[in-house]
């Protein structure tokens, strides 16, 4: 079957990294084996930006193979269920003192943290820079004649 019916628009792309805040990221551990966490991002600057404790190990294992996925929905947001995109990442660790200072307080503020008290941790910023893009849009098959 061909999914390019059921994809979403550019737009409707913006739309859902604009009002969803959490996505999961994908990436391969020392072992070669694919896992995964949620994480709540920042879409700016057209990547993914995510922070994480310095000694965790998707830190290392992403500095060592930096090809990562992203995976966002719809769900529990206005837009309603149904609604996904993903995207192939490559990743860049940063612990420089100019990313820290647009990222922390952005990322607060959408996350209702405290910028000063996130910063003070032992944490680097993660850019997840996408190279593809696939997306699905579930009404778009159920109610195909509505588009």
């Amino acid at each position: 079957m061909d999914f390019t019916a059921f994809r979403l628009t550019d737009d409707e792309r913006t739309q859902l990294l604009a009002v969803q805040t959490e996505c999961a990221v994908g990436w391969l551990n020392s072992d070669g084996w694919p896992v995964s966490t949620f994480l709540t991002y920042v879409f700016e600057r057209d990547a993914f930006w995510v922070t994480s404790f310095r000694d965790r190990p998707r830190v290392a294992c992403l500095v060592a193979d930096p090809r990562s996925t992203v995976a966002v929905s719809s769900a529990g947001k206005p837009l309603g269920h149904g609604r996904m995109i993903s995207a192939r990442t490559l990743a860049v660790v940063h612990d420089d003192v100019s990313t820290a200072e647009w990222f922390y307080p952005r990322f607060c503020q959408m996350a209702g943290l405290d910028a000063a008290a996130l910063a003070r941790q032992d944490r680097v910023v993660i850019e997840l820079r996408p190279r593809a893009w696939n997306s699905f849009d579930a009404k778009r098959m159920l109610h195909p004649l509505s588009y």
